[in-house]
């Protein structure tokens, strides 16, 4: 039998051998499948998915040629069913904890994120030893955080203080944006994660990250880019509801229409109803989170930004202005000025 590593059709056929082992083996076989968080984390820090495919496919296919000999053997060896659960679980809890890993070590502990809500991208550049890799990106509404991370292809830490003066975001429509860097791992990993706020609906839009060079605290160049990915934004699973609710506040009247709920924060869409279509609203009303439970999260606004049919409110914010992580949370329902909208 051949199978052309590339072929799309030969892929889908070892997927679906790669079921059939999978539903072939027993308990005792399928927990030396399951890898502690140290594991994962040795596994996933130089890892080549194209070569693990490659082995698991020959390894799959050498299989195959037994089978063929005696369709009645039903047991495999553990280093089959191993090497083709790679693919699977290595593509996605493994790199899904890796995507965590740099948001946990940027914004801490508390940083809770749903899974089915991460858009991979995985879009990397190589410059100087240094690969940046675009990792993924999160959102709510209009608004959310796009994760690059710099290592050294050497595994070598930068030196003390570095940073990425240009490091920068661009989009085929408007876009507010901030970003932040921070170096962990012993300053092996350089993060860099963008906040952005966008005009247009985020899904489909053609995105751009470029970095010009690494400096250290003392301004001198460490490492000479420039690094450059380009990708299009899939934004993962929100919860998004209607809204047909009014305030008028003051010399203040507006609509709201929509709300979505991520576990990065709400995204509440409106616009003005007082003539004042080209000012953002100063007014944002009480907003709380209530949980399945019947416990209760006073939410605080970010920021107020403008999109292509009013304005948005992005809540995600405690009382001390600290970053609140919805991931954790059972939401049932959400009040807006004493206004409860359930979610569906």
């Amino acid at each position: 039998m051949k199978l052309q590593m590339n072929s799309e059709r030969g892929w889908m056929q070892v997927k679906r051998r790669i079921v059939d082992i999978l539903a072939n083996i027993d308990n005792q076989e399928l927990e030396k499948l399951f890898l502690t968080e140290e594991e994962e984390r040795e596994l996933t820090q130089h890892i080549s998915l194209e070569r693990i495919k490659n082995r698991a496919m020959n390894r799959i296919l050498e299989e195959e040629t037994m089978m063929f000999k005696n369709r009645k053997v039903k047991k495999y060896k553990a280093s089959i069913v191993i090497a083709a659960a790679m693919i699977m679980i290595l593509s996605t809890t493994a790199f899904a904890s890796q995507y965590m890993d740099s948001l946990k070590q940027f914004f801490g502990q508390s940083a809770s994120i749903a899974e089915d809500e991460r858009s991979p991208i995985q879009g990397t550049d190589t410059a100087s030893g240094v690969t940046m890799n675009v990792e993924e990106g999160i959102y709510v509404g209009n608004s959310g955080y796009l994760v690059v991370s710099f290592m050294k292809e050497d595994g070598m830490p930068f030196p003390e203080g570095a940073s990425i003066p240009a490091l920068e975001l661009n989009m085929e429509h408007d876009v507010n944006y901030m970003v932040g860097q921070q170096l962990v791992d012993d300053d092996k990993k350089l993060i860099g994660v963008f906040e952005m706020d966008a005009m247009n609906d985020l899904d489909g839009l053609k995105a751009r990250i470029t970095a010009d060079r690494i400096t250290s605290a003392a301004i001198t160049q460490a490492v000479e880019g420039p690094w450059d990915v380009q990708f299009t934004i899939s934004p993962g699973k929100q919860r998004e509801q209607g809204l047909n609710l009014t305030i008028d506040e003051g010399e203040e009247a507006m609509s709201l229409s929509t709300i979505s709920v991520s576990s990065i924060g709400l995204a509440i869409e409106g616009k003005r109803t007082d003539g004042e279509l080209d000012k953002l609203p100063e007014y944002t009303p009480e907003v709380k989170v209530i949980a399945a439970d019947g416990s209760e999260l006073m939410l605080h606004v970010s920021s107020t930004s403008t999109t292509k049919n009013g304005f948005q409110w992005l809540y995600n914010l405690d009382s001390k202005n600290n970053l609140v992580f919805l991931g954790d949370v059972d939401i049932k329902s959400i009040s807006i000025d004493g206004n409860v909208t359930e979610l569906k």
